[in-house]
């Protein structure tokens, strides 16, 4: 019943800039939360010294690339409550490559892939499924914007461990760059676990004959 009249909103996250450094680096649900956000609020950006702002905001850019940083002094309400999930924000990690970025003194990191092929959506799935039902709870969030094949028009997806939010068929791509970007965000996962899935994900679509599924999963997901 709540579904048919509700949906899910941005999910925002405040940031201590004076005490935030310190909350990061030692308390682990900090971690989580600041990954799960769309977007970042520092506060209190009037007691701190510009140095620590802008080392406290590379810190959570780090950990979580693709959230909307704001300050609290400047930003406008009206405009924060007007942000939903479905806006990807995609800007942020359009141009993203192969990178991986880890919060010292934490498992919790954040890691992207970017693929120039066009993506078979029903295999996607498939895969992206396998790896949520292997790791899901390792994977705290996963975002990303799909050059899907025979669509001309993206679409982006948002996922939240085991959670998967309905694509949304964006309206056009955001600019000129077609490649198919994801990141994720993983706590105590290799990222080179998640990119070696995907390679073979990718290989096995171009293979003439898949192997067997059990195979297949053992290799996808080790």
């Amino acid at each position: 019943m709540l579904r048919s009249h509700f949906v899910a909103g941005a999910v925002i996250a405040t940031l201590d800039a004076v005490n935030g450094h310190g909350l990061l680096s030692t308390r682990e649900e900090a971690l989580r939360q600041l990954a799960a956000a769309d977007t970042v609020i520092l506060t209190k950006t009037d007691l701190a010294a510009p140095a620590e702002i802008c080392a406290l905001k590379t810190m959570a850019r780090a950990l979580n690339p693709a959230a909307a940083i704001q300050d609290a002094q400047t930003m406008s309400a009206d405009a924060l409550l007007d942000t939903h999930f479905n806006d990807l924000r995609v800007a942020p990690f359009a141009k993203e490559d192969h990178r991986h970025h880890h919060v010292d003194g934490s498992d919790i990191r954040s890691f992207s892939i970017v693929t120039d092929d066009a993506l078979d959506w029903t295999a996607f799935g498939v895969w992206l499924t396998m790896l949520l039902n292997r790791h899901g709870d390792r994977v705290l969030r996963v975002k990303g914007i799909l050059n899907v094949a025979g669509s001309e028009r993206p679409v982006a997806i948002h996922g939240v461990q085991r959670l998967v939010h309905s694509p949304v068929h964006m309206s056009a791509w955001p600019d000129e760059d077609r490649r198919s970007r994801l990141v994720f965000i993983l706590s105590d996962l290799d990222p080179a676990l998640v990119q070696h899935s995907f390679d073979v994900f990718q290989s096995l679509r171009r293979a003439p004959a898949l192997a067997p599924a059990q195979a297949g999963e053992r290799r996808i997901l080790g």
